[in-house]
């Protein structure tokens, strides 16, 4: 294994596992072949739609051509990757109840505090490992192995980054991928002393499979919620009666606008993920402009040109992004089995409300479900919390804790 601090998983993993320390370390021909793509890849002309500074109808053509002649010129892989490596990093093979094996690739900071609390990070689409590279930043500054409080475990997705690709002979959903974390989480010994799950979006939707179907997950922190009206309630009358404060009224409107104008990639990635997977998968300025679009308007902030870049380079580097979309499918042919497996949780869950996120619910709604114990509302943040507001969620995900892990 690494010799890096935080490297030494506390429990013996089983030889079938296959454990073993990665690095990432993207050959200087694919850096170039990137660059080359980059720089010959024309960018269509201006037009009246491409032309909108306000991105409503797609990353502005503008915004599209520094980022393009930055990534070409300016930004650098190699920096990033460096600090990609300074963080621990493990292959292990899971094994399905198929027999089949699969890699999972996950940063991780190991704890030698026997008392620490085990936590899976579950990142989201179209996002990544980086989104979590904040908060692992955070903790491996702040302490040593030995007064580390937690066991820090984020993967990648079946299908994203450096972990193996969804099988060739069956559909693949997000049960699938909770199935497989569960037992990537049993192969480290975190069966014996339980563990949480944390995600939003994509890791959202699969962190509370996770608990329905494994005892040993004990807690589940989403930070995207869908929560329907209660039973009866009116939003427009409601809206009407004053009931609702001038913040949930503007957050219903985001969620129709999202609804109305947003969803473009679950209709593309849904119906036709071949060709999605063509289109985004071969060129880089095409993905740049698909992923681009969505850490811009799905963010209250929007992340730096580098954290951008470099979540992205994940998807071109690791030819990914064919396979990160399988989940598309099943909401566009099952929204309910996609969003809503937290309404069956028999474990404590907590929730992370923040203002610009794209489904967000009111206060009262969410007092009023039976399985939301903790909660915090947020004045800011949008879709990748991790990124963009990581102490104000680590620290949710701290008192979370506190409050519900039974020692």
């Amino acid at each position: 294994m690494s010799s890096l601090p935080f490297s030494a998983p506390p429990w013996p993993v089983p030889a079938s596992a296959k454990l073993t320390s990665s690095t990432i370390s993207v050959p200087d021909g694919e850096i170039e072949r990137l660059k080359t793509l980059l720089k010959l890849s024309p960018i269509p002309s201006a037009n009246i739609w491409n032309s909108r500074d306000d991105g409503a109808f797609g990353l502005p053509r503008k915004t599209l051509t520094e980022l393009v002649e930055y990534w070409a010129n300016g930004y650098d892989w190699k920096k990033w990757e460096a600090t990609l490596n300074s963080i621990p990093q493990l292959d292990i093979t899971v094994t399905d109840d198929d027999a089949k094996d699969y890699k999972i690739n996950s940063l991780a900071l190991f704890s030698k505090n026997p008392a620490a609390v085990p936590i899976l990070f579950l990142h989201s689409w179209p996002g990544s490992v980086v989104e979590y590279l904040p908060i692992l930043q955070k903790l491996k500054s702040e302490y040593d192995p030995e007064s580390l409080p937690y066991h820090i475990i984020v993967p990648h997705h079946i299908g994203f980054g450096f972990s193996d690709a969804p099988p060739l002979d069956k559909p693949f959903t997000h049960i699938d991928n909770a199935r497989l974390m569960s037992k990537m989480m049993h192969s480290l010994g975190f069966g014996k002393t339980g563990y949480m799950t944390q995600g939003g979006d994509l890791g959202g939707w699969t962190a509370p499979v996770i608990a329905n179907i494994d005892p040993a997950c004990k807690l589940v922190h989403m930070s995207m919620l869908n929560i329907s009206p209660p039973p009866g309630e009116d939003v427009e009358e409601g809206i009407k009666a004053g009931k609702y404060t001038p913040d949930e009224i503007a957050a219903f409107g985001r969620m129709a606008n999202f609804q109305k104008k947003e969803t473009a990639f679950i209709q593309l990635d849904g119906t036709k993920p071949a060709t999605a997977g063509y289109i985004f998968g071969s060129n880089p300025i095409a993905l740049l402009a698909w992923i681009g679009d969505k850490m811009h308007r799905w963010s209250d902030e929007t992340p730096s040109k580098d954290l951008t870049l470099t979540n992205i380079a994940l998807y071109w580097f690791t030819g990914c992004y064919p396979t990160s979309i399988y989940l598309h499918l099943t909401v566009l042919e099952d929204h309910e089995l996609m969003m809503n497996a937290w309404k069956t949780l028999k474990v404590p869950l907590g929730h992370s409300a923040f203002k610009k996120e794209l489904v967000t619910a009111p206060e009262r709604w969410i007092q009023q479900t039976e399985q939301v114990k903790w909660y915090r509302m947020h004045d800011k943040g949008g879709h990748f919390a991790a990124l963009e507001e990581p102490d104000a969620l680590w620290k949710d995900v701290e008192d979370f804790i506190g409050a519900f892990w039974e020692k």
